[in-house]
This record gives structure tokens, C-alpha cells and sequence, in this order.
């Protein structure tokens, strides 16, 4: 009953309508753990499949997070005046080094707490209402948070199609993707966010079409002026195994 209490607690505390900036019960030393950082698209370009392997694949990875590591979740961004719920917080790294019965017991709870976040942000109602995404508009916030990760090797998941659908940008018509120019002239007035160190993955990308295969030789411009490089097994349609979530090729500044 206790438990319950202090994680309907924990819950409250967390709640998406504002974003939790501290460490869960302390802070972490730098150089310890990881930092994920998600973006999770609900939009109506994916289908309740997708939907279903994207959570199942953030939450094996909710279930393989340790002390020490940071976890962020980022709704992808829409147009119109409705904020992106976001949820961010870390898991206290042991002082001794070793787990105490206190601390596997926090990080159950942790790991509960963000299994209920994960809940609200593949809501189906919601996501019915969206109207655009901003997928560029998301990367400038996760690159604020790998920027905040405290010198944790980041690694960014998007759960996304990578259709961005903006006045400014719409990629659903293959010839409206925006060509190497378009980039040049977003690098040049710096306003491309740069995540190098990050490593970035993506689970939910069109990998077989025409207009898919455009979409891919747009962002892998597009990252390369960001500072880091979507190699083609972390460019995906389906990920299933949450340990491929990773780079081993990328390392942190």
C-alpha cells in the first residue's frame, strides 16, 4: 500500500504538463550512465502497428535502464499553440557502487513512472487531433537535451516515419522534400541544431518506397550538417531488440 502511495506520488510529480529537471532522489556523478532521449510521433501517417512496435520498443528499453542513466521523452512537435509534453529525469547512481535494496527499489519505481508516461504520449485520442509534424522542431529540443546530459553518452531514438509535415516543409509529395541547398542555407544561418556525439536511431521509417528512400537521403544531408550520421541499421522500420538502440561507432565529445 505504501509503495502504491509513493508511486501515485511519484506520478503526480512527474506530470507531462511540465518537465521534471532534477535527478530522481539525488544527482548523478558525470561520466556515469547513459542518456536516451526519445521522440515519440503519434501522428496519422503511422498506423496503429507502428504505434504498438514503437512503445513495445521504448519499453524494453525502459525495462533495461540502470543506475545512473538519464531518459527523456519528447512528443513530437505539431504546429498551432499546443506545447509538446515532454518528461524528463535520471536514476541515481549508487555512492558505493553497489546496489542497495533502497536502490533497486527506486529504480522499479522509476522505471514504473516512466512506463506511465510513456502511456500518455501514445495517446490515441490525442492523436487523432494532430494536425502537422514538426520533426525539426523536435531535434532543436533534443538537442537542447543531449546539450543537458551532464557528459552521459546520449543516444536520441525517434519513433517516427521522419515525414515532416509544416507549411514550411511538407515531405508527404517526394518532389516537396527539400533539396542539399536548402540545407546549406539552414547550416549557413545556424540554424540547424548540432547533436554531434549523438547517436542517432530510427524505428518507423519508411525504408521501402521511392519517396521513403528520398526522405532518408534528406536526413542523412540533414544530420550530416547537424554534426553526427544515421547508419543503415539504425535507419529503420522496425526495431525490436532494444540493445540494437545504439552506436558503436559514435563516441561522446
Amino acid at each position: 500500500m505504501m509503495k502504491t502511495v509513493k508511486l501515485s506520488l511519484a506520478v503526480m510529480a512527474f506530470s507531462l504538463t511540465a518537465t521534471a529537471c532534477g535527478d530522481a532522489s539525488g544527482g548523478v556523478s558525470p561520466n556515469k550512465g547513459r542518456a536516451y532521449v526519445v521522440g515519440i510521433d503519434i501522428s496519422g501517417s503511422r498506423t496503429k502497428t507502428d504505434l504498438d512496435e514503437s512503445r513495445k520498443l521504448l519499453d524494453d528499453l525502459i525495462e533495461r535502464l540502470e543506475p545512473g542513466d538519464r531518459l527523456t521523452l519528447i512528443e513530437v512537435y505539431q504546429g498551432g499553440r499546443q506545447p509538446a509534453r515532454q518528461w524528463s529525469d535520471s536514476i541515481r547512481t549508487p555512492r558505493n557502487g553497489e546496489l542497495t535494496g533502497s536502490d533497486r527499489r527506486r529504480l522499479e519505481d522509476f522505471k514504473a513512472v516512466a512506463r506511465i508516461q510513456t502511456s500518455i504520449l501514445f495517446d490515441s485520442v490525442r492523436a487523432k487531433e494532430i494536425q502537422s509534424t514538426d520533426i525539426f522542431g523536435t531535434l532543436a529540443r533534443a538537442a537542447d537535451y543531449a546539450e543537458a546530459s551532464r557528459n552521459r553518452p546520449t543516444t536520441l531514438l525517434l519513433l517516427s516515419d521522419m515525414i515532416n509535415e509544416t507549411p514550411a516543409v511538407n515531405m508527404t509529395s517526394r518532389q516537396d522534400i527539400p533539396g542539399e541547398s536548402w540545407i546549406r542555407h539552414l547550416a549557413a544561418a545556424k540554424r540547424i541544431p548540432q547533436l554531434r556525439g549523438v547517436c542517432v536511431v530510427v524505428a518507423g521509417a519508411d525504408v521501402s518506397s521511392a519517396r521513403g528512400a528520398a526522405i532518408r537521403e534528406f536526413w542523412d544531408k540533414y544530420f550530416e550538417a547537424a554534426g553526427t550520421r544515421v547508419s543503415t541499421d539504425n535507419y529503420r522500420n522496425m526495431i525490436s531488440d532494444p540493445a540494437e538502440v545504439a552506436c558503436p561507432n559514435i563516441s561522446p565529445n
